[in-house]
């Protein structure tokens, strides 16, 4: 992908953001080449589509944010998040987003304020056309504010991905980082 103005050259960029505004300690990961992911992570993050859609298959439920924290300065929305199933709260992914407001339409920015519905299904429900592209895979060590988002977590890696979801323009709408739970 040619290097797009507004794109953070940090790939876990926005969750090194809020980490930061948190007062955290940096994120332990390395990237991986797609090849390397295993799976079921592999079909889960291994493409130019969006995540909702994926994980609503892979869970076989509607899928929900559960905002953790926020900020806005009415150009930019930064958001960490947990998705979860509508059905039982189970936790699907973990991350961060920064949203380019200025790149929706105004209905749609309404609702990525709400934070009730993923950016993905925001997109695709009110036919926005998009591009996705991952910047990086990412395995990722699971630390204190991880496992306490996810309430627990068993394993010694987790798999992620950085993505820039971006306007038939060319302009950024978003960049996220998205990490999974265990599977």
């Amino acid at each position: 992908m040619p290097a797009q103005k507004n794109i953070s050259p940090d790939v876990l960029y926005p969750l090194s953001f809020i980490r930061g505004a948190r007062n955290l300690p940096a994120l332990t990961y390395e990237k991986i080449e797609a090849i390397d992911m295993p799976e079921p992570y592999r079909s889960l993050l291994v493409h130019e589509g969006d995540m909702t859609s994926r994980l609503e298959a892979h869970q076989e439920s509607p899928i929900k944010v559960c905002r953790l924290r926020s900020s806005n300065n009415g150009q930019l929305y930064f958001r960490e998040v947990m998705l979860q199933t509508e059905v039982g709260d189970k936790p699907t992914e973990y991350g961060a987003i920064e949203v380019n407001l200025s790149a929706l339409p105004e209905e749609v920015r309404v609702l990525v304020l709400k934070a009730q519905q993923p950016l993905g299904g925001l997109l695709n429900d009110h036919r926005i056309p998009y591009s996705s592209a991952p910047r990086a895979f990412l395995k990722v060590v699971p630390d204190g504010p991880i496992v306490e988002a996810f309430g627990t977590v068993e394993a010694d890696y987790l798999y992620g991905r950085s993505n820039v979801i971006s306007g038939y323009n060319g302009e950024v709408i978003a960049q996220i980082v998205e990490i999974l739970p265990p599977l």
